[in-house]
């Protein structure tokens, strides 16, 4: 990367993405350009772009050079692979916007998960008390 940190990863800096529109990530980012920080050595094989798609991956973000830079399941509820680090940008005071959507994922399935556990509950039929003698 052009403005690679001293002494850091080949990845260690600020990097512009084209986040794919129709995506979770592009509906977390709210547009098509962001720019995320990068602290690693790691990069995706382009010759396995294929085999993940096949596999139901989407690219969802690329770099500016067109390589890959984040992927998604479409159909789970959050399933998100970032080579971007969220957490380099993200405070206390102002968190990073994938983790904010990532907790209210976890929320959403927690209550969807709390809902069915009382639906089954109040549907169960009431169990015969042993005989005591």
């Amino acid at each position: 990367m052009p403005d690679r940190r001293e002494g850091g990863p080949k990845a260690s800096s600020e990097e512009r993405l084209k986040i794919v529109p129709g995506t979770r990530l592009h509906s977390i980012c709210g547009s098509e350009d962001d720019s995320e920080q990068y602290y690693c050595n790691y990069g995706v094989n382009e010759e396995y772009e294929k085999q993940f798609q096949a596999a139901g991956l989407h690219i969802s973000a690329r770099g500016i050079q067109g390589e890959t830079r984040a992927v998604e399941l479409p159909n789970h509820r959050f399933f998100i692979a970032t080579l971007f680090q969220p957490q380099l940008s993200s405070r206390p005071e102002a968190p990073h916007r994938f983790w904010l959507a990532f907790l209210r994922a976890a929320r959403q399935f927690q209550k969807a998960r709390s809902k069915r556990g009382a639906t089954r509950a109040s549907h169960s039929r009431p169990r015969a008390k042993a005989a005591t003698g």
